[in-house]
């Protein structure tokens, strides 16, 4: 009798282990993952409009009165002065800010802060701020084609909007969690910093 009790308590024993590996394992396997906002590629023609507004990016997510409350409960961010746009068919380039140093050609490395919204909506899904104080590096074949043809041209110092067809950005593919919806029309407000 003593000896069937020894035997359950081993059995309930085991079972409490292999519930406790299988919870652990679970937590490993659905582990959110890091995304890279800025990677993917695909055709499209472009055009550009300059319009010289000095609107330095610090300033590039809203905050008003109307919003506030809004935000503070959904923890949503909207783009400075940018009114949505329900459909764009080819990258629009402005100006915001034109700047007075090195010019971007093609292909070249670039540091820049950005912050990128759903141009639909204006709502913010990531700003390079978010992330501190230092811009992002990386070369323009690496990134999405509107960041690809939308960046060359722009001088150091100068901001720039890019407004991007979603052909040009992530089209039905975009990164897990990120907060951008498949097909979406985007929206960057740029600062470059610097060429390497």
């Amino acid at each position: 009798m003593q000896n069937q009790k020894g035997n359950i308590g081993v059995i309930v024993s085991f079972i409490i282990v292999v519930i406790l590996i299988g919870v652990v394992i679970y937590g490993l396997m659905n582990k959110p993952e890091k995304i890279d906002s800025l990677e993917g590629v695909k055709n499209v023609n472009s055009s550009s409009v300059q319009v010289n507004v000095n609107n330095p990016i610090d300033e590039t997510i809203k905050e008003d009165s109307n919003t506030s409350n809004k935000n503070m409960q959904t923890n949503t961010r909207t783009l400075k002065d940018f009114t949505p746009t329900s459909k764009t068919t080819e990258l629009k380039k402005i100006d915001l800010v034109i700047g007075k140093g090195d010019e971007v050609k093609p292909g070249a490395t670039v540091s820049v802060h950005y912050t990128g919204a759903v141009a639909a909506t204006g709502e913010v899904f990531q700003s390079s701020k978010d992330f501190g104080v230092d811009p992002i590096t990386f070369p323009l074949s690496q990134v999405i084609k509107g960041w690809t043809d939308g960046i060359p041209g722009m001088k150091i110092g100068g901001t720039r909007r890019l407004i991007i067809p979603s052909d040009q950005a992530y089209g039905a593919n975009p990164p897990a969690g990120a907060g951008i919806p498949a097909n979406a029309d985007l929206v960057f407000d740029v600062e470059l910093i610097a060429i390497k």
